[in-house]
């Protein structure tokens, strides 16, 4: 994780936390992910290659929108431009439609292209645009996200 993706600026700067700068604090948070496996409402899969067990990337539930869950993802640089995130986010909304979910939420930076363009493939519409004055607390810079949505 901490090689794949989590230490990459690239790879971080559209998310809400930033670069990992040691592998002490990736282990943290797969710490805190091991712990929060055991709530039901955590959904997160780590991607994979077929054939290889080597992490490279993630797909969760980060929240819950009026009860629909919200999903954000990374994955590796080296990986990106293959049509690897649109197959796994596609799989990973229909697990949620399965759980009984019958709607899903994603957001994204305006400027992110690649994940405006993933979002748009596995058929997400554009809701609004919704402007925030810090990122997240780790980015306190401002931010204009596009909010999309998939009903069932």
């Amino acid at each position: 994780m901490f090689r794949n993706w989590a230490s990459d600026p690239e790879v971080t700067k559209y998310l809400t936390w930033t670069p990992h700068e040691s592998v002490e604090v990736t282990r943290e948070i797969v710490g805190k992910w091991v712990t929060e496996e055991k709530d039901p409402s955590t959904v997160r899969f780590i991607i994979t290659l077929k054939g290889n067990d080597e992490p490279q990337g993630s797909i969760d539930v980060v929240g819950y929108v009026d009860g629909a869950p919200e999903i954000g993802y990374c994955l590796s640089r080296r990986l990106w431009g293959q049509g690897l995130m649109t197959e796994v986010c596609k799989a990973f909304v229909r697990h949620l439609f399965g759980l009984g979910y019958q709607k899903v939420v994603i957001k994204a930076a305006v400027d992110n292209i690649g994940s405006n363009r993933v979002i748009q493939k596995c058929g997400f519409r554009f809701i609004k645009a919704e402007r925030r004055e810090h990122a997240s607390p780790l980015k306190p810079e401002p931010v204009t996200l596009y909010v999309y949505e998939l009903t069932k």
